[in-house]
């Protein structure tokens, strides 16, 4: 996907320090994030030709695709929020050390959250499908990637699922996300501090994932972006070192 998301990298659950700057945060968290990133791009370009070169991976994620196609949402909500959610949970909840930052009442969160974001992600792959058709040439390629990374990442799923974590770090407290009140300057401040460090990770992490994921057949963008989406998770929750007030999550 896509998504932070759609495999992100969330902020802190305090106020970030006002004397670094969010690029270099971000450049930091990038560079944080970059030996994951790179087995995260071996794992899905192996995916991809391993889906047009080994029949046998070939006929499963055919199957997949088909299982998609017939439930639709039946499949999307309840794969992403295991994938992006649930599984990521039980790791992290299953490591002593941040066990007390996963509480049980988070885990019906993380299940609501994903499933949503699940069909926002399906959503926006079949918009794009209609837009710019399922060619997997350099120019659709570029299109898709653009809007994905360039348009829908920062304006959308990186904002929401950043607030969305901070929200529940916070006891379920709005006053948890950052913002502080309705003014244009107070979303910008919100946007620069919290919002694109998390965009600037995701871009070094995500763009040759998307690149993968959109070669593929329309029907298996999700459930290999929910793969992808779950591998990351894994990679971040086995990264956690101590304890730690970072809260880290899937694509």
């Amino acid at each position: 996907m896509s998504e932070p998301a759609a495999g992100m990298s969330l902020p802190p659950s305090r106020s970030p320090d006002p004397a670094i700057h969010p690029w270099q945060a971000g450049l930091a968290a990038a560079r944080a994030n970059a030996v994951p990133g790179a087995v995260l791009s071996v794992f899905a370009v192996g995916l991809l030709v391993s889906y047009w070169y080994v029949p046998p991976v070939t006929a499963a994620l055919n199957a997949l695709a088909d299982l998609k196609a017939e439930l639709g949402w039946m499949f999307v909500v309840p794969s992403t929020a295991f994938f992006g959610g649930v599984l990521p949970w039980l790791v992290q909840r299953a490591r002593p050390s941040v066990r007390r930052f996963t509480p049980w009442h988070h885990l019906g969160f993380l299940v609501v959250f994903w499933g949503i974001k699940g069909l926002e992600v399906d959503g926006m792959y079949r918009l794009q499908a209609m837009w710019f058709g399922q060619g997997s040439d350099v120019l659709t390629l570029t299109k898709k990637i653009i809007v994905d990374m360039g348009i829908y990442c920062p304006i959308w799923a990186v904002p929401t699922t950043v607030a969305a974590y901070a929200f529940k770090d916070a006891g379920y407290s709005l006053r948890g996300i950052g913002l502080g009140g309705r003014s244009l300057t107070r979303w910008k401040r919100w946007w620069m501090q919290s919002v694109l460090p998390v965009v600037i990770s995701n871009w070094g992490v995500w763009v040759p994932a998307v690149m993968v994921i959109y070669c593929l057949p329309l029907a298996l963008q999700l459930p290999v972006q929910n793969l992808v989406l779950c591998f990351w998770s894994l990679i971040l929750a086995f990264q956690v070192r101590g304890v730690t007030e970072n809260t880290q999550s899937p694509r």
